[in-house]
């Protein structure tokens, strides 16, 4: 079946997929070649994993000569990780029968990063948001209120919830971004197939009263460097990803929104944004 993601094409060799990605499919055959090919395969016994040589988060990275392999290490549950061996733009993901089905999003994640990365995109830590035709991200560390937020918009300006953790952004030719929803949700339920032109980008802090600010220079690099995902292990996609990041906080307004969950850090940040109504 053929799978879109941020643009990019996935060729998913199997009838078998993670639920969060059947949104994404977009039919069986198809004119253009594929981005990145990946192979299911299910197996009665993982192989044995080699000591990792880089850790992100709960991903473990190697190499096997040419090959990059991943997993992910989960503590107690070792069993239930897949395993990634990814060749150029040919993957294939390694299924045991106690394999959670987020570890089988999670490498094709790994997978993809760096092929959309190549491609001017960038994988932001944000809940992504869809008011009246234009996109806004809201980013920040885990626990911040994200999704609070985005609920916010939708509850008082009837906003669509794109995608509750993860949103791709890719730069076009003209210089403008359109962000997309993605299969990667955490613990949102939002798993949408859409895209918008990206207004803006909103990095988030919990405060006793509501204001928002432009973010500029240093500061702005500091506060979203972190927010967005690298493939650190691929010299040339890593290079790719600095260089969008470069054209991002160029190219589209960044704010800090010092914030209460409440009507107010909704109004103030849709006026900051679109102007006031």
């Amino acid at each position: 079946m053929l799978v879109r993601i941020c643009d990019t094409l996935i060729d998913w060799r199997s009838d078998n997929c993670p639920a969060d990605m059947r949104p994404f499919i977009v039919g069986d055959s198809f004119a253009d070649e594929p981005d990145l090919e990946v192979e299911l395969e299910d197996v009665d016994v993982l192989p044995e994993l080699p000591e990792p040589e880089y850790e992100i988060s709960i991903t473990e990275i190697a190499h096997d000569g040419d090959a990059l392999l991943g997993w992910n290490k989960y503590e107690g549950f070792e069993s239930s990780t897949a395993l990634l061996r990814l060749e150029g733009a040919r993957a294939t993901i390694v299924r045991g029968p106690d394999t959670w089905e987020c570890s089988v999003l999670n490498m094709l994640m790994l997978a993809l990063l760096p092929v959309v990365s190549l491609c001017d995109s960038l994988l932001m830590h944000a809940s992504l948001i869809d008011y009246e035709g234009s996109a806004v991200a809201f980013t920040a560390s885990s626990g911040t209120g994200k999704s609070t937020q985005a609920d916010l918009w939708v509850k008082h300006l009837g906003a669509t919830i794109m995608n509750g953790d993860r949103a791709f952004m890719r730069r076009d030719a003209d210089g403008t971004w359109t962000a997309f929803g993605s299969p990667w949700a955490g613990s949102s339920p939002y798993v949408r197939d859409m895209r918008a032109p990206l207004a803006a980008v909103i990095v988030l802090e919990q405060a006793p009263e509501n204001s928002i600010r432009r973010l500029t220079g240093a500061e702005l690099m500091a506060r979203l460097y972190n927010n967005l995902r690298y493939p650190l292990w691929d010299e040339a996609a890593t290079a790719a990803s600095l260089a969008s990041f470069d054209a991002l906080v160029r190219d589209v307004p960044v704010f800090l929104l010092s914030c209460r969950p409440d009507e107010g850090a909704v109004l103030v940040t849709r006026d900051a944004v679109f102007g006031a109504a």
